[in-house]
């Protein structure tokens, strides 16, 4: 039986396993409920698995409490493998949600928990690979070498990968390939999107919190303005791109959070400002993270305040041009001829970038809408259920043929 009939025949489960993860949607590196379900999944196929986290250091874990996520003292990953020996290819999902609200009345599967939902796919990327786990377990036998599954937390913190990997998940076996899907709603539906190469921005995020002198707003003179400060220097950052960054090269800067205060009448103690910086070419990420902190530094000295500066970098996702002309037509052989295509690199940003600094891998888009409907990240997000064998099919088809090619 062809790899997308066999998942076409277990749909049903697939899908339910995506309802039941966009029901219960958590955030962050520490899943336990998420991590538990899919744990649970695996043992039902008689697939062993376990978790590939631990403790999370405190200077990281102060990071994201400053940027507004909960403490988070533990990482929650689940690995597990099927067959056996060499070589072994990865493939992974991710599993984390979004501290964001999805449209009342979107789904009749909708988010249980408030203020938190799965708008950005997560659900159907863990869904997919517990569908192609299935139809590679089926398949053991005929596998030559071992496939290794990886359900990540924490890839909407930018460094869920990242932890796994200094987990010890690229071993014990060594990985010798990595295989990834990412579904878009604004792509065409069953149409495959992928890019040789840099395939997804870097992205450093500066969190900045400003420390003033709180005054009476009729006495000035007597405080230090953080939300001056801040304004100034939201002002200035965005200058940084147009006047020191070659006009051929792309930056996008944003900041996301911006303010601080209680009333009108009131200079606060303090300000924060958040901001992001995605880029694709290395010089430039290079120039952005040195220039931003130097501006940081002499516009808050300069207005006599002081300031406390937390920085992160999640590296660009590059896909081996040589993996992915091997991959391309495995890939097509499921979604059909024609429906593989080149495009251009994602704006986004993606942690798989971990993995592919390490190993030979590529990344795929599976679209799963159209250019009409609403995009990732976005209340109105929807994925057309139906699509979900097609991601599993993938992932299976892919993994066993890349082994068969590859066989020690």
């Amino acid at each position: 039986m062809r790899m997308l009939d066999s998942a076409k025949a277990i749909k049903e489960q697939i899908i339910e396993d995506r309802h039941n993860l966009h029901k219960r949607p958590e955030i962050g590196f520490y899943l336990p409920e998420t991590a538990a379900y899919v744990q649970n999944r695996l043992a039902e196929m008689g697939i062993a698995s376990e978790i590939c986290g631990g403790p999370i250091e405190n200077e990281v874990r102060e990071k994201f409490v400053f940027a507004g996520f909960p403490d988070m003292e533990q990482s929650t990953g689940v690995v597990a493998t099927i067959g056996t020996g060499e070589p072994c290819i990865l493939l992974r999902a991710d599993m984390d949600a979004l501290p964001m609200c999805e449209a009342e009345g979107l789904v009749d599967f909708a988010s249980e928990k408030k203020g938190l939902a799965h708008m950005c796919g997560h659900d159907t990327h863990t869904a997919m690979l517990l569908g192609a786990a299935k139809l590679l377990k089926e398949r053991e036998t005929e596998l030559k070498g071992t496939v290794k599954l990886m359900f990540q937390t924490g890839e909407e913190c930018g460094c869920g990968s990242r932890f796994m990997v200094e987990k010890g998940v690229l071993e014990n076996p060594k990985v010798d390939a990595a295989f990834g899907i990412h579904v878009m709603t604004n792509q065409k539906k069953g149409e495959i999107g992928y890019t040789p190469g840099i395939c997804s921005a870097a992205m450093d995020t500066f969190m900045l919190k400003i420390k003033g002198t709180g005054a009476h707003s009729s006495e000035p003179q007597n405080g230090i303005d953080p939300l001056m400060i801040a304004n100034q220097l939201y002002t200035t950052l965005n200058l940084l791109a147009s006047r020191e960054v070659d006009p051929r090269e792309t930056v996008a800067l944003t900041a996301g959070k911006c303010g601080g205060g209680t009333a009108a009448n009131v200079i606060p103690d303090t300000a924060e400002l958040m901001v992001g910086v995605r880029t694709f070419n290395r010089q430039v990420t290079s120039h952005m993270i040195t220039r931003i902190p130097e501006i940081i530094d002499h516009t808050v000295k300069m207005w006599r305040g002081t300031y406390d500066l937390k920085t992160f970098h999640t590296p660009s996702t590059f896909t081996d041009e040589a993996i992915c002309e091997e991959l391309r037509p495995l890939i097509e052989e499921v979604a059909g001829e024609g429906n593989v295509k080149q495009v251009p690199c994602m704006a986004g940003t993606e942690d798989f970038g971990y993995i592919s600094e390490q190993v030979p891998s590529m990344f795929i888009y599976l679209g799963a809408g159209g250019p009409d409907a609403a995009p990732m990240h976005n209340p109105n997000m929807v994925v057309d259920d139906q699509l979900l064998p097609l991601g599993a099919a993938i992932h299976a088809h892919v993994a066993m043929e890349w082994l068969k090619r590859h066989q020690k």
